[in-house]
Protein backbone atom coordinates (compact mmCIF):
# COMPACT_ATOMS: atom_id res chain seq x y z
CA UNK A 1 0.00 0.00 0.00
CA UNK A 2 1.34 3.44 -0.97
CA UNK A 3 2.08 5.87 1.88
CA UNK A 4 1.28 8.91 -0.31
CA UNK A 5 -1.73 11.02 0.57
CA UNK A 6 -4.37 11.66 -2.02
CA UNK A 7 -3.41 15.28 -2.52
CA UNK A 8 0.30 14.27 -3.01
CA UNK A 9 -0.40 12.16 -6.10
CA UNK A 10 0.04 13.47 -9.63
CA UNK A 11 -2.95 14.74 -11.52
CA UNK A 12 -4.83 11.97 -13.42
CA UNK A 13 -4.17 11.53 -17.14
CA UNK A 14 -6.49 10.52 -19.91
CA UNK A 15 -5.35 6.94 -19.40
CA UNK A 16 -6.90 7.06 -16.00
CA UNK A 17 -10.32 7.99 -17.38
CA UNK A 18 -11.69 4.43 -17.24
CA UNK A 19 -10.66 4.16 -13.60
CA UNK A 20 -12.40 7.50 -12.85
CA UNK A 21 -15.51 6.27 -14.64
CA UNK A 22 -15.48 3.23 -12.46
CA UNK A 23 -15.85 5.57 -9.45
CA UNK A 24 -19.33 6.45 -10.69
CA UNK A 25 -20.53 3.38 -8.88
CA UNK A 26 -19.95 5.28 -5.65
CA UNK A 27 -22.53 7.88 -6.70
CA UNK A 28 -20.06 10.85 -6.93
CA UNK A 29 -19.40 12.98 -10.00
CA UNK A 30 -16.12 14.74 -10.78
CA UNK A 31 -17.52 18.11 -9.65
CA UNK A 32 -18.64 16.63 -6.33
CA UNK A 33 -15.18 15.19 -5.76
CA UNK A 34 -13.55 18.54 -6.45
CA UNK A 35 -15.89 20.25 -4.00
CA UNK A 36 -15.08 17.69 -1.32
CA UNK A 37 -11.35 18.17 -1.88
CA UNK A 38 -11.76 21.95 -1.56
CA UNK A 39 -13.64 21.54 1.72
CA UNK A 40 -10.91 19.31 3.10
CA UNK A 41 -8.23 21.82 2.07
CA UNK A 42 -10.13 24.66 3.74
CA UNK A 43 -10.50 22.62 6.92
CA UNK A 44 -6.79 21.90 7.01
CA UNK A 45 -5.94 25.54 6.39
CA UNK A 46 -8.18 26.56 9.27
CA UNK A 47 -6.49 24.03 11.54
CA UNK A 48 -3.06 25.41 10.69
CA UNK A 49 -4.24 29.02 11.12
CA UNK A 50 -5.64 28.40 14.63
CA UNK A 51 -7.03 31.06 16.93
CA UNK A 52 -5.33 34.40 16.31
CA UNK A 53 -3.12 33.05 13.55
CA UNK A 54 -2.80 34.32 10.01
CA UNK A 55 -6.03 33.90 8.10
CA UNK A 56 -8.35 34.41 11.09
CA UNK A 57 -11.38 36.56 10.23
CA UNK A 58 -14.02 38.03 12.49
CA UNK A 59 -16.36 39.58 9.95
CA UNK A 60 -17.48 39.38 6.32
CA UNK A 61 -14.80 39.56 3.62
CA UNK A 62 -14.34 42.94 1.98
CA UNK A 63 -14.45 42.79 -1.84
CA UNK A 64 -11.48 45.19 -1.95
CA UNK A 65 -9.29 42.93 0.20
CA UNK A 66 -6.04 41.46 -1.02
CA UNK A 67 -5.38 37.75 -1.28
CA UNK A 68 -4.27 37.52 2.35
CA UNK A 69 -6.30 38.87 5.27
CA UNK A 70 -6.16 38.67 9.02
CA UNK A 71 -8.29 40.13 11.85
CA UNK A 72 -6.95 40.91 15.33
CA UNK A 73 -9.34 41.30 18.26
CA UNK A 74 -8.54 44.52 20.17
CA UNK A 75 -11.79 44.98 22.08
CA UNK A 76 -10.10 44.36 25.45
CA UNK A 77 -6.63 45.60 24.49
CA UNK A 78 -5.37 48.48 26.64
CA UNK A 79 -3.72 50.22 23.66
CA UNK A 80 -6.81 50.13 21.44
CA UNK A 81 -6.92 53.96 21.44
CA UNK A 82 -3.53 54.03 19.74
CA UNK A 83 -4.30 51.15 17.35
CA UNK A 84 -7.52 52.73 16.03
CA UNK A 85 -5.87 56.07 15.22
CA UNK A 86 -5.68 56.87 11.54
CA UNK A 87 -2.08 58.05 11.90
CA UNK A 88 -1.08 54.71 13.47
CA UNK A 89 -2.71 52.68 10.71
CA UNK A 90 -1.11 54.87 8.04
CA UNK A 91 2.27 54.30 9.64
CA UNK A 92 1.76 50.53 9.58
CA UNK A 93 0.81 50.72 5.91
CA UNK A 94 3.91 52.77 5.05
CA UNK A 95 6.22 50.41 6.95
CA UNK A 96 4.76 47.09 5.81
CA UNK A 97 2.64 47.69 2.69
CA UNK A 98 -0.48 46.16 4.26
CA UNK A 99 -3.82 47.94 4.62
CA UNK A 100 -5.20 48.27 8.16
CA UNK A 101 -8.71 49.36 9.12
CA UNK A 102 -10.91 49.39 12.21
CA UNK A 103 -13.92 47.09 12.25
CA UNK A 104 -16.54 45.95 14.74
CA UNK A 105 -17.87 47.73 17.82
CA UNK A 106 -16.25 48.30 21.19
CA UNK A 107 -18.16 46.52 23.95
CA UNK A 108 -17.36 47.23 27.61
CA UNK A 109 -18.99 43.82 28.14
CA UNK A 110 -17.85 41.72 25.19
CA UNK A 111 -20.41 39.03 26.01
CA UNK A 112 -22.95 41.29 24.30
CA UNK A 113 -21.14 40.97 20.95
CA UNK A 114 -22.73 38.87 18.21
CA UNK A 115 -21.60 37.33 14.94
CA UNK A 116 -23.43 40.09 13.12
CA UNK A 117 -21.92 42.81 15.32
CA UNK A 118 -18.52 41.46 16.39
CA UNK A 119 -16.32 43.15 19.01
CA UNK A 120 -13.74 45.76 18.04
CA UNK A 121 -10.95 44.41 15.80
CA UNK A 122 -8.31 45.42 13.28
CA UNK A 123 -8.71 44.16 9.73
CA UNK A 124 -5.41 43.60 7.87
CA UNK A 125 -5.27 43.01 4.13
CA UNK A 126 -2.13 42.25 2.10
CA UNK A 127 -1.09 41.04 -1.33
CA UNK A 128 1.45 38.52 -0.01
CA UNK A 129 1.82 36.35 3.04
CA UNK A 130 5.08 38.05 3.95
CA UNK A 131 3.49 41.52 3.96
CA UNK A 132 0.64 40.23 6.07
CA UNK A 133 3.07 38.71 8.56
CA UNK A 134 5.02 41.99 8.88
CA UNK A 135 1.86 43.97 9.50
CA UNK A 136 0.62 41.44 12.07
CA UNK A 137 3.95 41.57 13.89
CA UNK A 138 3.81 45.37 13.92
CA UNK A 139 0.30 45.40 15.41
CA UNK A 140 1.30 42.87 18.07
CA UNK A 141 4.30 45.04 18.89
CA UNK A 142 2.03 48.05 19.45
CA UNK A 143 -0.31 45.93 21.56
CA UNK A 144 2.57 44.94 23.83
CA UNK A 145 3.94 48.48 24.10
CA UNK A 146 3.71 50.10 27.54
CA UNK A 147 1.62 53.26 27.23
CA UNK A 148 1.97 54.36 30.85
CA UNK A 149 -0.95 55.85 32.73
CA UNK A 150 -4.05 56.43 30.63
CA UNK A 151 -5.22 59.07 33.13
CA UNK A 152 -3.36 62.36 32.69
CA UNK A 153 -1.88 63.64 35.91
CA UNK A 154 -2.39 67.36 36.57
CA UNK A 155 1.16 67.69 37.91
CA UNK A 156 2.53 66.05 34.76
CA UNK A 157 0.57 68.52 32.63
CA UNK A 158 1.95 71.48 34.59
CA UNK A 159 5.45 70.04 34.39
CA UNK A 160 5.06 69.75 30.64
CA UNK A 161 4.18 73.44 30.40
CA UNK A 162 7.35 74.37 32.28
CA UNK A 163 9.48 72.84 29.55
CA UNK A 164 9.31 76.10 27.56
CA UNK A 165 12.64 77.85 26.97
CA UNK A 166 13.54 80.06 29.93
CA UNK A 167 16.07 82.60 31.20
CA UNK A 168 16.98 83.71 34.74
CA UNK A 169 18.45 87.20 35.06
CA UNK A 170 19.76 88.18 38.53
CA UNK A 171 18.75 91.68 39.64
CA UNK A 172 21.93 92.08 41.71
CA UNK A 173 20.81 95.11 43.75
CA UNK A 174 20.76 95.49 47.53
CA UNK A 175 17.86 97.14 49.30
CA UNK A 176 18.62 100.68 50.41
CA UNK A 177 16.59 103.42 52.07
CA UNK A 178 14.13 105.23 49.77
CA UNK A 179 14.69 102.70 46.95
CA UNK A 180 12.28 99.78 46.53
CA UNK A 181 14.14 97.45 44.16
CA UNK A 182 11.10 95.38 43.16
CA UNK A 183 8.94 98.46 42.52
CA UNK A 184 11.63 100.05 40.38
CA UNK A 185 11.97 96.89 38.25
CA UNK A 186 8.27 96.21 37.61
CA UNK A 187 7.48 99.92 37.13
CA UNK A 188 4.34 101.86 38.08
CA UNK A 189 1.43 99.38 38.21
CA UNK A 190 3.73 96.76 36.63
CA UNK A 191 4.15 98.88 33.49
CA UNK A 192 7.69 97.76 32.60
CA UNK A 193 7.04 94.03 32.98
CA UNK A 194 3.76 94.27 31.06
CA UNK A 195 5.53 96.07 28.22
CA UNK A 196 8.13 93.30 27.85
CA UNK A 197 5.41 90.63 27.89
CA UNK A 198 3.33 92.40 25.25
CA UNK A 199 6.30 93.05 22.99
CA UNK A 200 7.65 89.49 23.09
CA UNK A 201 4.72 87.20 23.92
CA UNK A 202 6.57 85.81 26.93
CA UNK A 203 5.86 85.57 30.65
CA UNK A 204 8.04 87.73 32.90
CA UNK A 205 8.04 87.31 36.69
CA UNK A 206 10.10 88.68 39.59
CA UNK A 207 11.16 85.86 41.91
CA UNK A 208 13.52 85.27 44.81
CA UNK A 209 13.99 86.93 48.20
CA UNK A 210 12.12 90.22 48.53
CA UNK A 211 10.14 89.68 45.32
CA UNK A 212 6.83 88.82 46.94
CA UNK A 213 6.48 85.82 44.61
CA UNK A 214 5.37 82.78 46.64
CA UNK A 215 5.95 79.28 45.28
CA UNK A 216 2.75 77.23 45.28
CA UNK A 217 4.51 74.04 46.39
CA UNK A 218 6.48 75.50 49.31
CA UNK A 219 4.29 78.47 50.21
CA UNK A 220 7.45 80.62 50.45
CA UNK A 221 9.65 82.83 48.31
CA UNK A 222 12.46 81.11 46.42
CA UNK A 223 15.49 80.97 48.71
CA UNK A 224 17.87 82.81 46.37
CA UNK A 225 18.65 86.46 45.53
CA UNK A 226 16.00 88.33 43.55
CA UNK A 227 15.94 87.53 39.82
CA UNK A 228 13.74 87.97 36.77
CA UNK A 229 12.34 84.75 35.28
CA UNK A 230 11.48 84.84 31.56
CA UNK A 231 9.75 81.94 29.81
CA UNK A 232 7.95 81.50 26.51
CA UNK A 233 6.99 78.99 23.79
CA UNK A 234 9.76 80.04 21.41
CA UNK A 235 13.50 80.56 21.95
CA UNK A 236 13.46 83.66 19.76
CA UNK A 237 10.76 85.26 21.89
CA UNK A 238 12.67 84.49 25.09
CA UNK A 239 15.88 85.90 23.60
CA UNK A 240 14.10 89.16 22.67
CA UNK A 241 12.60 89.41 26.17
CA UNK A 242 16.06 88.84 27.66
CA UNK A 243 17.47 91.80 25.72
CA UNK A 244 14.66 94.10 26.89
CA UNK A 245 14.99 92.88 30.49
CA UNK A 246 18.75 93.47 30.54
CA UNK A 247 18.16 96.99 29.20
CA UNK A 248 15.60 97.62 31.97
CA UNK A 249 17.99 96.33 34.65
CA UNK A 250 20.76 98.59 33.35
CA UNK A 251 18.52 101.65 33.82
CA UNK A 252 17.40 100.54 37.29
CA UNK A 253 20.98 99.85 38.36
CA UNK A 254 22.04 103.31 37.22
CA UNK A 255 19.27 104.91 39.27
CA UNK A 256 20.17 102.70 42.24
CA UNK A 257 23.82 103.84 42.04
CA UNK A 258 22.80 107.54 42.11
CA UNK A 259 20.56 107.07 45.14
CA UNK A 260 23.29 105.12 46.91
CA UNK A 261 25.83 107.92 46.35
CA UNK A 262 23.35 110.51 47.63
CA UNK A 263 22.67 108.47 50.75
CA UNK A 264 26.39 108.07 51.40
CA UNK A 265 26.85 111.84 51.15
CA UNK A 266 24.00 112.47 53.59
CA UNK A 267 25.44 109.88 55.94
CA UNK A 268 28.81 111.62 55.86
CA UNK A 269 27.26 115.03 56.56
CA UNK A 270 25.28 113.63 59.47
CA UNK A 271 28.40 112.03 60.86
CA UNK A 272 30.24 115.35 60.73
CA UNK A 273 27.29 117.10 62.36
CA UNK A 274 27.27 114.58 65.18
CA UNK A 275 30.93 115.38 65.86
CA UNK A 276 30.66 119.17 65.63
CA UNK A 277 27.24 119.86 67.17
CA UNK A 278 28.02 119.31 70.91
CA UNK A 279 30.82 121.94 70.67
CA UNK A 280 29.09 124.60 68.55
CA UNK A 281 25.45 124.53 69.58
CA UNK A 282 24.42 126.24 72.83
CA UNK A 283 20.92 126.54 74.16
CA UNK A 284 20.04 130.23 74.67
CA UNK A 285 20.33 131.35 78.30
CA UNK A 286 16.98 133.06 78.09
CA UNK A 287 15.19 129.67 77.64
CA UNK A 288 13.56 128.29 80.72
CA UNK A 289 14.09 124.72 81.86
CA UNK A 290 11.16 123.32 79.83
CA UNK A 291 12.30 124.71 76.48
CA UNK A 292 15.89 123.75 77.23
CA UNK A 293 14.84 120.14 77.68
CA UNK A 294 12.58 120.20 74.58
CA UNK A 295 15.31 121.49 72.30
CA UNK A 296 17.76 118.88 73.63
CA UNK A 297 15.29 116.07 72.96
CA UNK A 298 14.65 117.29 69.39
CA UNK A 299 18.36 117.47 68.62
CA UNK A 300 18.89 113.98 69.98
CA UNK A 301 16.01 112.61 67.88
CA UNK A 302 17.36 114.21 64.68
CA UNK A 303 20.77 112.67 65.25
CA UNK A 304 19.22 109.26 65.88
CA UNK A 305 17.09 109.50 62.69
CA UNK A 306 20.16 110.44 60.62
CA UNK A 307 18.22 113.23 58.93
CA UNK A 308 20.24 116.39 58.50
CA UNK A 309 17.31 118.38 57.10
CA UNK A 310 15.40 117.99 60.36
CA UNK A 311 18.48 118.88 62.34
CA UNK A 312 18.84 122.16 60.41
CA UNK A 313 15.19 123.02 61.09
CA UNK A 314 15.60 122.43 64.82
CA UNK A 315 18.82 124.37 65.14
CA UNK A 316 17.40 127.38 63.34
Amino acid sequence: MSSKRKWDQAAPTEADAPAKAAKADDGKTASEAAAAAAAIAAKIAAQFAGPGGLGTTMGPKDPHDGDFIHDIDINDVRNRYLLTKGSTQTQIHEETGASVSTKGTWYPDRSKATDKDPPLYLHISATTKEILQRATDKVNELIAMDMGSLVEDKKDRLREKRKWPEEKLPVGLETIRNFNVRAKVVGPSGMFVKYIQQETGTRVQIKGLGSGFVDQETGQEHNEPMYIHVTGPDEGQVARAKVLTEDLLEVVRGEHAKVKVLLEQQQMELHQAQIQLPHTFLVPATCDTFYHSLISVCISWCLTANDISLLVCVTT
